[in-house]
């Protein structure tokens, strides 16, 4: 006796497989070439996002950057205007001081030229210098 083969029973189609199978034999081509282009677009986001970034850090940096070399020019800028405000003030300490000498020197003139109308010239000239020397 022969054995009997036993059948697997063959799963009846369903409507929504028939479908799904008629679609696949029309569009599965075109779905398949959306769905690849899909992926390159999404790919190529993903490599402009990656890119987006590394600009995004590099513009950071470059910004850090900026803001320190504005601090040290800030810095050095502000330091020669102290530089130039102290050399000013000495200047004008100078100049104060020589006017005192103006000052200094135009009393000697006129006391001298008092005594020189009084004719007592010699004998007080050495006295006029001593005075406004002390």
């Amino acid at each position: 006796m022969v054995p009997k083969e036993k059948k697997t029973p063959t799963p009846v189609p369903t409507q929504t497989d028939e479908i799904a199978r008629v679609r696949d034999i029309l569009f599965g081509t075109h779905m398949r070439e959306y769905e690849r282009r899909f992926r390159n677009i999404e790919d190529e986001l993903q490599r402009h996002k990656e890119s987006l970034d590394e600009l995004w850090e590099r513009l950071n940096a470059l910004e850090a950057k900026v803001e320190e070399n504005h601090r040290q020019v800030l810095h050095e800028l502000r330091k020669q205007v102290d530089q130039l405000y102290t050399r000013l003030q000495k200047r004008l300490d100078e100049l104060d001081e020589e006017k005192v000498a103006e000052d200094t020197l135009g009393d000697i003139l006129i006391e001298l030229g008092s005594r020189l109308k009084g004719g007592a010239v010699t004998e007080s000239l050495q006295e006029l210098f001593e005075q406004h020397e002390s």
